[in-house]
């Protein structure tokens, strides 16, 4: 289903009927912390904000999917997919014009609370079914207490799992590579648009 316009609700819907019914077309556990060989690892880190209320509003913004608002990112249906693991998510991204439909599955949630204060909240989804990569995607928001530094993270392992993408290796890579910084930016705009509306809505 590739195509110069972006993929319609219908068409989307049938993708995720038929991806729903595919097992993980990866290993799992590749964003555990090891390198692994033959992969290619993506780390990308940005501070969100400060404070306590932040982390709230990037741990909110997280679950609406905003850190995904991009152009030529579009989730299927954002408000209608919970942060549960064995969730299936579909998307659509433009690259070189062409608008191509992928789907992940969730695999684990983190929300967790240290006993210094520190606070951790994300998720990990993996690729599944004929996917034309195999890998993993960790996003995470962190709080910690000392500096007061909300910070938000992507991390991912992959590699092509299609004959295609090994061709177009290099277009495949810079989008890859865009889509990290693009979606902390989009995650830290969402943040200070919660927090503003925060501000606004307090009585004086």
């Amino acid at each position: 289903m590739i195509s110069w316009r972006a993929p319609s609700p219908s068409q989307m819907d049938r993708f995720v009927r038929k991806c729903s019914a595919t097992g993980f077309n990866t290993p799992l556990g590749l964003t555990d912390g090891t390198e692994p060989a033959r992969w290619f690892v993506d780390d990308v880190d940005a501070i969100l904000g400060v404070g306590p209320e932040a982390f709230a509003a990037a741990s909110d913004a997280m679950r609406s999917w905003a850190q995904m608002d991009l152009p030529w990112f579009r989730v299927h249906h954002p408000e209608s997919i919970p942060l549960e693991p064995g969730v299936v998510v579909a998307y659509a991204i433009r690259v070189a014009g062409l608008w191509m439909p992928f789907a992940c599955r969730i695999v684990s949630v983190t929300d967790e609370t240290g006993p210094d204060g520190s606070r951790r909240f994300g998720f990990v989804y993996a690729t599944i079914g004929s996917h034309a990569a195999q890998g993993e995607e960790r996003f995470l928001v962190t709080f910690n207490p000392r500096s007061g530094e909300v910070h938000g993270s992507i991390r991912a392992v992959s590699r092509p799992a299609r004959w295609f993408v090994w061709i177009g290796l290099p277009v495949a890579r810079r989008a890859q590579r865009l889509f990290k910084p693009e979606a902390l930016a989009a995650l830290a705009a969402s943040v200070r648009h919660r927090l503003a509306q925060d501000r606004s809505t307090r009585p004086r």
